[in-house]
């Protein structure tokens, strides 16, 4: 069982709290310097379709994570993986095809090329920036699918805060607390934030089904019940999170450093459909560590009017346990694998405003990625092995110019992205074979009319290099992968409206279409006859296009109703597919939020609506969910202009869903806290 640091956690915050000097507003300003790369830098914001999500929706959701205010945003669907992970997929494309940014950094680990973003607390986001298609090509490769960039808080004139505390079924807590600092140019933003649980309840509707066990090593049966019902077995949680960014600013320079160490352990709950047992790994495991540490380095300096230079530096460690045993009950531990792993990189930028009606921004981008693995076996000690070292190198050179010519926007750039493999599991990449490299062009028009709103479009080549994990199969020899490649078209109109039953409304098409997609495919294993190796092979071809549709309404003055639509078809073209279809995929997916303000009382409340249809769970089994729909609701009461109470109650109806293979969704719950602002 995981043991809480409730007394930790109160000494942080209290030691925050002690610093309060004066009264002041929440420190809530959007870190500028995080958006080094974001389409406000350029006229992207205007030819791609996206969405911006502020810390005041995210405290409106009672979302407590970058995973649960990403769940709201149109054309995302976050799901959990079978490491209880929450990732998520943006218009048919996986997480490690997304550019995940944490204030314009790369966010990820190096193995499998992305991270649990539950990882992210959510007191410390200003806003969350989603871009899909078009994407600025400034951002270096592998956002095929589009780029998400958290930018986080950053302190603001005088001294202000916050401390935050709540509890709900199940030992479910959680405690945070923030301050900020500033006076002179010089400013401070710090921020703590505690979550833990015993377990997690499931929905009453859960109906226990028998787990396919694949027992090498003991004498498992070949089908049992894993879990069921009611208290999720194996499900307890905590994490630490911390995050300190200090800077100073004037009319000329920014210089900006951030650490953070963002840390969880947690039981991993058993997949109910399927289970393996070797001698050295098992699928009935806990993460005995999850913990993402690093420093970035921000500045910025205005040489002149028309010369802006700009750069970042980041060193990002991520380290993961993985505790295997040899049954459900956890009778014996057969192995701990660890990986130790590592990103440093940076990246420079030039804006230069050539013109009135011109601007061209230049970037060099260059990243170092390091993954170390070890294992100890404790029952077959041949099985063991110290840490092997694999090295990868990635540089890129991208040029985007954007030209205004009266209501008229075009956009052009181009990048080059070169991946070279430095180190194969502690052997020097042979010569000739370690690299590839790509060239992706873009161009984009908006043209604004003056009573019909903004018509965008764009076309834009895009790159995703493989993984370490896609480079070597079960044997450990690897296999050398091409990029894969995706061709994003993008058309569009938005435009807002004076009508209160219309105050705007976003509608974007999308097509994409993807060559040489990295598939995992099972091969004979010719050292056992009856397992299959699994190999990842260049042979996939797929296509997604699709639709969103975002509305805003202001129905009365005290109430108001977002709806977004998103419709997604996404299809396998590879040959010797396993499905057509691809898991985690909502077909048809529906938001609706209503928000209503009570002024007699003081009190925000909000209802949300999720509905989605058509998810493939697993492919070889051709498992789905035909239909899933939650219903959330929040109530806040302000007690006192600095003080208010809450109550958040999710999956009001208690209903019962896969959120991936083998992962059933929690049941209802509830949770009440209190929220002091100072």
């Amino acid at each position: 069982m995981i043991k809480t640091r409730n007394t930790k956690i109160a000494i942080i915050i209290s030691g925050l709290l002690s610093s309060q000097a004066v009264m002041a507003n929440e420190a809530n300003d959007v870190f500028s310097l995080g958006e080094i790369v974001v389409s406000e830098q350029t006229g992207v914001k205007d030819i791609a379709i996206n969405n911006t999500m502020t810390a005041e929706q995210i405290e409106l959701i009672g979302a407590k994570t970058a995973a649960d205010a990403l769940d709201y945003v149109p054309g995302v669907h976050v799901a959990q993986s079978s490491k209880g992970e929450k990732f998520l997929t943006i218009q048919g494309f996986e997480q490690d095809k997304v550019l995940i940014l944490l204030d314009g950094v790369p966010y990820y680990e190096t193995n499998y090329g992305q991270l649990d973003l539950n990882q992210i607390p959510a007191n410390i986001i200003a806003k969350i920036d989603v871009v899909k298609g078009a994407s600025s090509v400034l951002y270096g490769p592998n956002g095929m699918g589009g780029v998400v960039n958290i930018i986080t808080k950053k302190g603001q004139e005088g001294v202000s805060g916050d401390i935050n505390a709540s509890f709900g079924q199940m030992g479910q807590n959680h405690q945070a607390g923030s301050i900020s600092l500033g006076k002179n140019g010089f400013s401070l933003f710090a921020s703590v934030d505690h979550r833990g649980r015993d377990a997690m309840r499931m929905s009453n509707d859960f109906e226990p089904v028998l787990s396919d066990i694949k027992d090498k090593f003991g004498d498992l049966p070949k089908q049992m019940v894993v879990e069921d019902g009611g208290k999720r077995d194996n499900s307890a949680y905590e994490s630490t999170n911390i995050w300190v960014r200090g800077g100073y600013a004037n009319e000329s320079t920014e210089l900006f450093a951030s650490v953070f160490s963002l840390d969880s352990d947690r039981e991993l709950p058993y997949n109910t459909r399927y289970n393996k047992v070797f001698s050295d790994f098992s699928s009935f495991a806990d993460i005995s560590e999850y913990k993402d540490t690093g420093m970035d380095l921000s500045g910025l300096h205005r040489v002149n009017d028309w010369l802006t230079v700009r750069a970042l530096g980041y060193y990002h460690m991520h380290n993961d346990s993985y505790d295997s045993y040899d049954n459900p009950d956890k009778d014996l531990k057969l192995a701990t694998s660890s990986y130790s792993d590592y990103t440093a990189g940076g990246a420079l930028f030039t804006d230069m405003a050539l013109a009135d009606w011109n601007s061209l921004s230049l970037s060099v981008n260059y990243k170092n990625d390091v993954h170390k693995k070890k294992n100890v076996a404790y029952v077959d000690v041949d099985r063991s092995h110290g840490y092997e070292r694999s090295q990868l190198d990635t540089i890129s050179v991208a040029a985007e110019d954007t030209m205004t010519f009266g209501a008229l926007n075009v956009v052009a750039g181009i990048a080059w992205h070169k991946q070279t493999i430095v180190e194969d599991r502690g052997n020097d990449a042979t010569p000739g074979e370690d690299g590839s490299d790509t060239l992706d062009p873009m161009l984009g028009m908006s043209y604004t009319f003056d009573n019909a709103g903004l018509v965008y479009g764009s076309i834009a080549q895009k790159t995703r290099f493989a993984t370490f994990t896609e480079m070597f199969d079960d044997t450990g020899a690897r296999h050398d992968l091409k990029p894969e490649r995706n061709t994003s078209y993008t058309l569009g109109w938005k435009n807002d409206f004076s009508h209160s039953l219309l105050n705007s409304i976003d509608v974007g098409l999308f097509y994409h279409d993807i060559s040489d997609k990295i598939v995992e495919t099972y091969l004979p294993d010719p050292n056992d006859p009856g397992w299959d190796l699994e190999v990842y092979q260049n042979i996939g071809k797929s296509e997604f296009y699709g639709i969103e549709i975002s509305t805003l309404s202001q129905l009365t003055e005290n109430i108001s109703l977002s709806l977004d639509y998103t419709y997604t078809h996404a299809r396998n073209k590879s040959e010797n597919r396993d499905s057509d279809y691809f898991r985690d995929i909502p077909k048809d997916s529906v938001t609706a939020i209503v928000n209503w303000y009570q002024p007699w009382l003081d009190i925000d409340s909000n209802l949300r609506v999720r509905y989605r249809t058509d998810i493939l769970i697993d492919e070889r089994s051709q498992e789905w969910e035909s239909d899933t729909l939650t219903i959330d609701m929040g109530i806040k009461k302000a007690i006192t202009p600095q003080l208010s109470a809450y109550v958040n109650l999710n999956n009001l109806l208690d209903e019962s869903h896969y959120e991936g293979y083998g992962q059933p969704n929690e049941g209802r719950s509830y949770e009440v806290g209190v929220k002091y602002r100072f």
